[in-house]
């Protein structure tokens, strides 16, 4: 069956719906399954039993709870925002001292975020979090080992919290870019559009995608075409779209600080208007003896 387009509008219109994904595919946090969750199968039996006592026996000597969580994919959810979710969905660390740490690994993305709870952010700060990464799990996860890799990082933590190493030893590594979207913006003179701009960050950061924002920018110009006749503003107002949303997005993927800085407006919002969060997890639950600790954003990121 042939589709005839009378007038290049409707074939815009039909573009534009066609790009429109059918479904939302939400990521489904695991059950709770103790102090090392392995959803994608990636350990031995072996080799998870001995990642769980030593995380176990590190808990019962000093009450910090680090747990490892590794899924397939998150579906394209924000590494940060999911392992936060985890972490205070199973409540990971004490209720007292917020003393937590998730190592959330997303094994078909080769991405991992190391999270720490609040009461560990002054002795694990973005930049050890960045080394342990870095330095101690990726070598072994890029040659495969990765129950390997994650005791290295286990055992780097550990030392980190009892004053053995010292954050000097990662002094090296960088956890992200120097410079913020917030300055990005301001030097083209918007800051009277800072609550809008804010909205649309939040909006198109988190995503992996980059079309929505090419097109919004087409509803914008074909409105620009129906109220003023300047159809020339649908290109123009596309390209811009899609190279807005591109750069938000990697932004929000490689510097840590403008994630972290997405999350804590994102819950700003929520908690100034009242409602509750509206993301697109699912499943899991709290429990598998972890104490009802919380988390801020605080970690870093890492790729293999």
């Amino acid at each position: 069956m042939r589709i005839a387009f009378h007038r290049p509008m409707h074939l815009l219109l039909f573009l534009a719906v066609a790009l429109l994904p059918l479904q939302a595919v939400a990521f489904e946090i695991p059950p709770n399954d103790g102090f090392v969750t392995d959803a994608a199968g990636i350990l031995s039996p072996e080799e998870e039993q001995r990642l769980e006592s030593l995380l176990s026996a590190y808990q019962a000597e000093t009450t910090n709870e680090i747990a490892v969580v590794i899924v397939e994919t998150t579906e394209g959810e924000p590494l940060m925002e999911t392992a936060v979710e985890i972490g205070r969905l199973w409540g990971v660390g004490t209720k007292e001292n917020d003393n937590g740490i998730i190592l959330l690994i997303s094994y078909a993305d080769r991405e991992m975020f190391l999270a720490t709870g609040y009461g560990l952010e002054g002795v694990v700060p973005d930049i050890v979090a960045k080394g342990v990464i870095d330095r101690e799990v990726t070598p072994h996860f890029r040659d495969g080992e990765f129950a390997a890799g994650i005791e290295a990082g286990v055992l780097a933590l550990q030392k980190h919290i009892g004053g053995e190493y010292m954050p000097d030893r990662y002094a090296g590594f960088s956890s992200g870019f120097p410079l913020s979207v917030a300055f990005f913006f301001s030097i083209f003179g918007l800051a009277f559009l800072s609550a809008v701009v804010e909205g649309i960050l939040i909006a198109f950061a988190p995503s992996r995608s980059w079309w929505a924002g090419g097109v919004v920018g087409l509803f914008l110009g074909i409105l620009l075409t129906g109220t003023s006749g300047w159809w020339w503003s649908i290109p123009l107002l596309v390209i811009a779209g899609f190279i807005f949303d591109f750069i938000v997005s990697r932004f929000y993927h490689f510097d840590e600080r403008f994630a972290r800085w997405v999350h804590r407006r994102k819950k700003h919002r929520r908690t100034r208007w009242g409602g509750p969060r509206g993301g697109s997890f699912g499943g899991g639950h709290s429990g598998g003896g972890f104490s009802g600790g919380s988390f801020g954003g605080g970690g870093a990121r890492g790729s293999w």
